[in-house]
């Protein structure tokens, strides 16, 4: 049974980009974002905020969050600064409501680093 638009929450796709020492895997990745998450807000922010990872290839990826709570995502993604030892920096590339939007505006108008 699925639950009528206007009862829906509202969502916003945050695109991003890590640069870091060595390869991070999707699993690495949603798993620092929920504990940076955790660690900032507790786990009634965090369950608020219901970010997910929809996307996550290479150093580009797309986090799911409520729309109210799009600052509180972009500091927790601002507040990942090591993994598995390695330093590594988010930028937020920007903010959209859907999934296309975040990859045809942010991601895939990137140019490529590895031509």
């Amino acid at each position: 049974m699925t639950t009528i638009p206007t009862l829906r929450d509202k969502k916003r796709y945050i695109a991003f980009e890590i640069t870091s020492e060595h390869t991070i895997t999707r699993h690495e990745m949603s798993e620092e974002i929920h504990s940076s998450i955790g660690s900032l807000f507790g786990d009634a922010g965090a369950s608020e905020i219901n970010a997910g990872l929809v996307s996550f290839e290479r150093e580009y990826g797309i986090l799911r969050c409520a729309r109210e709570k799009t600052t509180q995502a972009r500091a927790a993604l601002a507040c990942i600064n090591k993994l598995r030892g390695a330093r590594v920096s988010v930028l937020v590339l920007g903010i959209s409501g859907t999934i296309k939007g975040a990859m045809e505006k942010f991601i895939q108008q990137l140019p490529n680093k590895d031509s």
